[in-house]
């Protein structure tokens, strides 16, 4: 009797083992198979977290720094300037990029050697022909077949970008993406970098800040700095890949002026034009505190509504806007060029702020066609009078911004046309580029 027992008991654990380990082996068989579903993206109680995980890393995955793949050229292929840039658009031939363009036909023409626009972020819809056109009015007549445009824009991690590279190449960076996409390519000879501005404070601490940062610590390029002002701010900084003894720079040339003329006298009755440089995608420009100044100097009667109109161009599907004071802001878009000098050509006071180094482009074309220009200081930039007495750099400040506007309103017609007349800003792209290059080539 108690061996039966004890058989049933045997036989019990043996049938409760065997249900514990078929369990087991069936919850060990699905985590198993979720794993394997998982690793292969199929696991339907995942995938709207998993895809939100993949929108969150590609919306912070940093697209401008994809590798460029070197390759080898195709037989017979001559030397090339290589210029590259993050798009060429119709609307880019304004500020760097156009002076980037305009830099490397000067080199091409130097040197007697085809140009090659090479795309890095995005794929613009300018052609040869349009970019043909551009130089040859800014002084350097190229022929088409002399100019080409290579689109690596669309690259991706599964899709290569490959650019071939001949031992005689030479190429030139300005973004600091671009300089960090040469860095990686075995390249024969140092590579071009054109310093126009400090990118670094184009961000907040982070991976894009570091990465603009590394790239003046490398050694593989050779600078040269738009505006002697962005020579010694970059000198001080004491980055490894720019020594106090590299001292190539140049002065933009602005030929605005000489197009269409310096500002004419006003008519009688005629309202004075008031112009904000209105780009809020552009943080350094300081749209908002553009907007304050200008609302405070009407509230405060330094400008009369009654006598002014208020414009602002640079970025487009922006609304007009009113401000508190009653007076509208027409926003003009983004204009091409002959736009932008037909209508510079009306502007009285121009307000363009700029929280970096450089002076940019704006007050110094339009104090170049006798307009008064408010800007901003920043580190090494105190001063622009240098450049045009019609120039008035101020604190960041909204009363010193608001005074400026005052100071710009007192500056009669006939004043700053005299002052346009003794700027020491040349008007000649060939002649402003001619020693910098030069010196480059000996290099």
């Amino acid at each position: 009797m108690s061996k039966k027992i004890i058989l049933r008991g045997i036989r019990k654990t043996a049938f409760v083992a065997k249900r514990v380990t078929t369990k087991a082996s069936t919850v060990s068989g699905r985590v198993e198979d979720k794993a394997t579903r998982m690793i292969h993206g199929t696991d339907p109680t995942i995938k709207i977290y998993g895809k939100a995980l993949q929108e969150e890393i590609t919306g912070n995955a940093l697209p401008e720094i994809t590798p460029i793949h070197p390759a080898l050229p195709l037989p017979g292929r001559k030397p090339v300037i290589n210029l590259l840039l993050p798009s060429l658009q119709s609307s880019s031939f304004f500020g760097g990029t156009a002076t980037a363009l305009i830099f490397a036909a000067k080199l091409a023409t130097e040197k007697k050697m085809p140009l090659r626009v090479v795309e890095t972020l995005v794929h613009g819809n300018a052609k040869a022909f349009k970019l043909q056109v551009f130089l040859k009015e800014a002084g350097f007549p190229m022929k088409v077949e002399d100019i080409t445009i290579l689109n690596l824009a669309g690259r991706k991690y599964n899709h290569y970008g490959y650019i071939d590279l001949h031992p005689d190449d030479i190429f030139v960076a300005s973004a600091w993406w671009d300089a960090h996409i040469l860095n990686t390519l075995p390249l024969q000879n140092k590579y071009i970098y054109l310093v126009q501005d400090f990118e670094p404070c184009f961000y907040n601490n982070s991976d894009q800040y570091v990465l603009a940062e590394d790239t003046y610590r490398n050694k593989s390029f050779i600078p040269v700095f738009n505006t002697k002002l962005m020579m010694e701010f970059m000198q001080k900084k004491g980055y490894s890949g720019i020594q106090s003894e590299d001292t190539l720079y140049f002065e933009p040339a602005v030929n605005i002026g000489r197009k269409i003329g310096y500002s004419e006298l006003k008519k009688p009755g005629d309202k004075r034009q008031l112009f904000i440089y209105g780009r809020p995608s552009v943080h350094r420009n300081l749209f908002y505190r553009a907007l304050e100044v200008v609302n405070k100097a009407f509230a405060e009667g330094i400008l009369d509504g009654n006598e002014w109109e208020v414009s602002m161009a640079g970025q487009d599907k922006l609304p007009n806007i009113l401000l508190d004071c009653g007076v509208t802001v027409n926003n003009l878009g983004k204009m091409d060029l002959d736009k932008y000098y037909e209508f510079a050509k009306t502007i009285d006071i121009g307000v363009s702020l700029m929280m970096a180094p450089h002076p940019s482009y704006p007050p110094l074309e339009l104090s170049s066609l006798g307009v008064s220009v408010v800007t901003t200081k920043y580190e090494d930039k105190q001063d622009l009078s240098f450049y045009s007495k019609n120039i008035i750099v101020c604190d960041s400040s909204l009363s010193s911004l608001v005074e400026g506007v005052r100071k710009a309103s007192l500056i009669s017609t006939q004043k700053r046309i005299e002052n346009a007349s003794a700027s020491t800003l040349l008007s000649n792209w060939d002649e402003a580029l001619n020693d910098v290059v030069k010196a480059i080539l000996k290099k």
